[in-house]
């Protein structure tokens, strides 16, 4: 599956806010958008991130949040619920990272990003594309993947 990646509006926003996931994790963070653009009238997503939607077939099928500092990549990313367990996750990261590096243009020496300590399938995604475990505190796992 290719994915395109286009800048988020208000309306998938709103869209993704309204994804239901099962389990631990109960949704994506959208506060920080709705706030901002309510403030603004830009989106800013958490701790700063600029956000992307990811598209297939003209459907918003994922999120995919970027921050550079220094020479750092931090990322943060979700795919629609339906999508989740079907082998489209390595692929995911994978594109969104290429992306991500193309849009910014930057010497990078890492991308990292945090995820539950208890979302394992997530952990093993992040581990195929070649991410790994740095630090865990408070059920939070840091993992960075050297560039």
């Amino acid at each position: 599956m290719n994915f395109k990646f286009v800048p988020i509006n208000i309306e998938y926003v709103k869209e993704i806010d309204s994804w239901n996931y099962e389990g631990f994790i109960e949704q994506v963070m959208m506060t920080p958008y709705f706030e901002s653009f309510k403030k603004t009238g830009e989106l800013i997503g958490p701790g700063g991130f600029e956000g992307f939607v990811a598209l297939h077939d003209h459907e918003a099928v994922g999120l995919f949040e970027f921050n550079i500092k220094d020479s750092i990549m931090e990322i943060g990313l979700a795919l629609k619920p339906e999508l989740i367990g079907k082998g489209l996750g390595t692929t995911y990261v994978n594109q969104g990272i290429e992306f991500g590096m193309q849009y910014y243009d930057k010497t990078l020496d890492h991308i990292k990003l945090v995820v539950d300590s208890k979302n394992k399938p997530a952990i093993r995604v992040y581990e195929k594309a070649g991410f790994h475990k740095v630090e865990e505190k408070d059920g939070e796992i840091e993992m960075r993947m050297v560039l």
